[in-house]
């Protein structure tokens, strides 16, 4: 299986108030938190998911946690592997 990357933009550290993107060089699950206890990330008023990119509206320090992504496509192999996890801090 191919395997997810996530980049962030602006680079770490992000500051309250800041939009932050992280983006996914495949197709496009975002989660937060760690292996054992993540949250599948789905477009709301704090966060917006736009295929390969992850935008975070007015970070706040509840944002600061680990983010990665899981490629996902029509075609075999259907998945990625999990991509490396990025902490983003909030200051």
């Amino acid at each position: 299986l191919p395997t997810s990357t996530v980049t962030v933009t602006p680079n770490n550290p992000v500051f309250t108030g800041e939009t932050v993107n992280l983006t996914c060089v495949i197709k496009y699950e975002w989660y937060k938190g760690n292996t054992n206890n993540s949250v599948m990330l789905q477009t709301s008023n704090h966060y917006t998911v736009n295929r390969d990119t992850l935008t975070i509206r007015g970070a706040t320090e509840s944002d600061q946690d680990h983010y990665w992504c899981k490629g996902q496509r029509d075609e075999r192999p259907q998945s990625s592997h999990f991509s490396s996890a990025v902490d983003l801090t909030v200051k």
